[in-house]
C-alpha cells in the first residue's frame, strides 16, 4: 500500500520538459490541469476511469509514444475505508461516490422506481460492489459470436480474463477451516488484479454451502473453467492483505512512473465535440470543472476517444453529442450527427428478490457491528491485521439451472410460457436465451447478505440474514434515453422489468424455492423458524407474483444500451468496439453486451481488454 499512500497525497507534479504520469484532483489543481489540457494534445481520450476506463488506460499506456487522457468525474478511493474495506461493500450507497441513479416508475412491477446506485469514483463500481469474482458458462461467451460480434467467444474471452488475474491459493489454515478450494490452471497468476478467499466465512454462509447440498446441489470444485452450476466458494477481488482490489489500485499503481498517462479526477465529461463527414470524426471532448467553468481536450490527428462511463452514462453521452436515434435528438434540439437507433436500446439488468430471516441467539450477522460496540471495536483492530470480520463481504454462492428449481409439472409450464417471444427482445436473443434455459446454463443465483436487508420489522439487538434470489438471464428488455439537454440530469432509465410474463413466474419459482434453504438442518441449527420477509402469508404461485412484483431490486449489473450487434440489428459498437458511422469513437465497457450472462459484471469488464 507504500505507493497508494503516497499516490493519495500526490495531487499533480508538474517536471521541467513536461508532465509525468499526473493524476490531477481539479478541487485542487484546476490551474495544473487548464495548463495540460491547453499545451497538449492526446491519442486516446478516456471518458470514465472506472472498471474498465482504468484497464484500457493500462494497456495503452504500455505503448511510451502514445498520450492518454483519463477523464473520471468522481474522486479517488484511496485510504477511504467505504472503498477499501471489504465488509462496507455496498456502504457507499447515497454518498457522495454514487451516481444515485434510479429507475422510471416501472409499468410492470407496481410502479417502484428501483435505486440503481453505481460508483462515481476512481475504479467505479469495482470501488464499490460485493467484491464477487466469478465467471459464467462457455455457451454463453459463444453467444456474443452467435450474435454477430466475431471472435467474441469463450476461449477468447477466457485468456483476457485470465490475463487480467493474480490469484492468491489459500494457505491450508483457511482450505482446512471453510473447505476453499480451486485450480489454480483455471486462473490467472501473474495479472495486475489480486483476487483471493477471504480470511473470513461468518458460519452462516458456511452453513449455506451445507444447506445447498442437502437440497442435492453440486459442489463445484473448479467454477472458473467454464461451468459454474453448483454451489462454490468464489475468489473476491481483494488482496491478500484482505483489501479491496480496485482498477485503481490495480491498474494505476503500475504506471506511475510512465510519462504518457494523465487521469483528470473530479472532471465531468459534458459532450464529445464531432465533426461530420462521411463518418462523424471526434476532435476532442468538452469537461466541466468543478467551479463549472469549461474545458476542452484535444484529439491528435488520427487519435481516439474511448467511451467507458458505463451502461448508463455512455447512451446519454453519445446522445448529448449527437449520436443516436434522430427522432429522438430532434425532440431536444440537437444536431444528429450519426442516426444510430440502438443508442440506450437493448437494456437489461439482472432482477433479484430478497428473503430475510432472524439468527437464533448466540449467532451473529453484520447486524451485531450496529448494537454491540466492543464487538466493533475489537474487529476494527482485528482488521488492521488483515483478519475477522471487516475481511469478508461475500463468498458462498449457489447456481442453479432450472431442473434443480422446477418440478416436471412446473418444466411443462415453463415451455408453454416459453412458446411464444415476448415483446421488445430479438427472435435471434430469444431463442438463445430459450436453448439456454433448457440446456442446463445457470438460470438463478442464491447468495446470502449477511445483515438484514429487506422488511420492515427489525428489531433491535437482533441478527439477522438475508437471501438474494437473482434471475439470471430475463427476457424483458427497456431503454435509457436523455431527459434534459442538461449532462447534470440523470437520463430516464426503463430496463421494462417483468415485461416478459417469463420474468415474473420464473422469479416467483426460484423465490419459493429459496425457502427450502431454511428447511434444511443446516439452517434450522442457527435459524429462527419464522420468515421475517415476505412472511408465510405468501403461498400461492399467485401470492409469490405479486411479491416480486412488489419488492422487485435489479442487481447494479445494466448492460446493453450500446450493443455490439450488426447495425441493422439495433447495434451501436461492431466487433472492434468502434461506434458505427464514425471514424475515432469507441465503447468499452459493459454497455457493449448484447446479453446478460450469469456472472458479476466486473469480470466480464475486465475481459474486454
Amino acid at each position: 500500500m507504500l505507493k497508494r499512500l503516497v499516490w493519495g497525497v500526490l495531487g499533480a507534479v508538474v517536471a521541467a520538459g513536461g508532465v509525468n504520469a499526473l493524476l490531477i484532483f481539479l478541487n485542487d489543481s484546476s490551474m495544473t490541469a487548464n495548463q495540460v489540457l491547453s499545451q497538449q494534445t492526446f491519442d486516446y481520450i478516456i471518458v470514465g476511469g472506472g472498471t474498465t476506463g482504468l484497464t484500457v488506460a493500462w494497456r495503452l499506456a504500455e505503448t511510451q509514444s502514445k498520450r492518454i487522457l483519463v477523464l473520471e468525474a468522481g474522486r479517488s478511493g484511496v485510504n477511504d475505508s467505504l472503498v477499501t474495506v471489504p465488509q462496507h461493500s455496498f456502504s457507499f450507497i447515497g454518498t457522495d461516490i454514487d451516481w444515485f441513479y434510479f429507475t422510471q416508475p416501472q409499468q410492470f412491477a407496481s410502479g417502484q422506481r428501483i435505486n440503481l446506485s453505481s460508483g462515481k469514483v476512481l475504479g467505479g463500481d469495482s470501488a464499490v460492489n460485493g467484491l464477487v469474482w466469478t465467471r459464467p458458462s462457455k455457451t454463453e461467451y459463444d453467444a456474443f459470436e452467435a450474435l454477430g460480434a466475431k471472435g467474441w467467444n469463450w476461449n477468447s474471452m477466457y485468456a483476457a480474463m485470465k490475463k487480467s488475474e493474480k490469484i492468491n491459493i489459500p494457505d491450508a489454515v483457511h482450505v482446512q477451516e471453510f473447505g476453499y478450494s480451486v485450480v489454480p490452471s483455471s486462473l490467472g497468476n501473474s495479472g495486475p488484479v489480486d483476487v483471493s478467499f477471504p480470511p473470513f466465512i461468518p458460519l452462516q454462509h458456511q452453513k449455506f454451502i451445507n444447506a445447498s447440498q442437502e437440497l442435492g446441489h453440486e459442489l463445484n470444485l473448479d467454477p472458473y473453467s467454464g461451468g459454474n452450476t453448483g454451489a462454490y466458494w468464489s475468489l473476491s477481488s481483494q488482496t491478500s492483505s484482505a483489501v479491496r482490489e480496485t482498477s485503481e489500485f490495480a491498474y494505476f499503481d503500475p504506471v506511475l512512473a510512465t510519462s504518457n498517462l494523465i487521469v483528470l479526477a473530479e472532471a465531468l465529461v459534458t459532450k464529445i465535440n464531432i465533426n461530420t463527414g462521411v463518418n462523424a470524426s471526434a476532435t476532442g471532448v468538452e469537461i466541466r470543472f468543478p467551479d463549472g467553468s469549461i474545458h476542452t481536450a484535444r484529439l491528435k490527428s488520427r487519435g481516439e476517444v474511448i467511451l467507458s462511463a458505463g451502461s448508463i452514462h455512455t447512451p446519454q453521452l453519445l446522445e448529448l453529442s449527437g449520436i443516436g436515434n434522430k427522432d429522438i435528438l430532434n425532440q431536444f434540439g440537437i444536431d444528429v450527427k450519426v442516426h444510430l437507433p440502438g443508442v440506450g436500446e437493448n437494456y437489461e439488468d439482472h432482477p433479484l428478490t430478497i428473503l430475510t430471516y432472524k439468527l437464533k441467539p448466540g449467532f451473529l450477522s453484520f447486524d451485531a457491528l450496529g448494537y454491540n460496540a466492543t464487538l466493533k471495536a475489537e474487529q476494527e483492530e482485528l482488521y488492521k491485521k488483515g483478519q475477522g470480520w471487516l475481511t469478508f463481504a461475500n463468498s458462498g454462492l449457489n447456481f442453479s439451472p432450472i431442473d434443480k428449481i422446477l418440478n416436471e409439472t412446473e418444466m411443462q409450464e415453463a415451455r408453454s410460457i416459453l412458446s411464444q417471444k415476448p415483446p421488445n427482445i430479438s427472435q435471434e436473443q430469444f431463442d438463445i436465451v430459450k436453448d439456454q434455459i433448457f440446456n442446463d446454463v445457470t438460470q438463478a443465483e442464491y447468495l446470502l447478505f449477511n445483515s438484514f436487508s429487506a422488511g420492515t420489522n427489525k428489531e433491535p439487538n437482533t441478527s439477522y440474514v438475508s437471501m438474494a434470489i437473482t434471475h439470471l438471464h430475463p427476457l424483458s428488455r427497456g431503454n435509457i434515453h436523455i431527459a434534459t439537454t442538461s449532462i447534470d440530469d440523470h437520463p430516464n432509465i426503463n430496463p421494462n422489468v417483468l415485461m416478459a410474463d417469463w420474468d415474473r413466474w420464473f422469479l416467483a419459482k426460484a423465490s419459493a424455492y429459496a425457502r427450502r434453504f431454511f428447511q434444511t438442518q443446516s439452517f434450522q441449527e442457527i435459524f429462527e423458524p419464522e420468515e421475517v420477509f415476505p412472511g408465510f402469508q405468501i403461498q400461492t404461485q399467485a401470492q409469490w407474483e405479486q411479491y416480486v412484483k412488489d419488492n422487485i431490486n435489479l442487481g447494479y449489473h445494466s448492460v446493453g444500451t450500446a450493443s455490439m450487434l450488426p447495425r441493422d440489428k439495433n447495434g451501436v459498437v461492431d466487433a472492434q468496439l468502434k461506434v458505427y458511422g464514425t471514424c475515432n469513437i469507441r465503447v468499452a465497457d459493459v454497455s457493449i453486451m448484447p446479453l446478460l450472462i450469469s456472472a458479476h459484471t466486473q469480470v466480464r469488464i475486465a475481459s474486454f481488454v
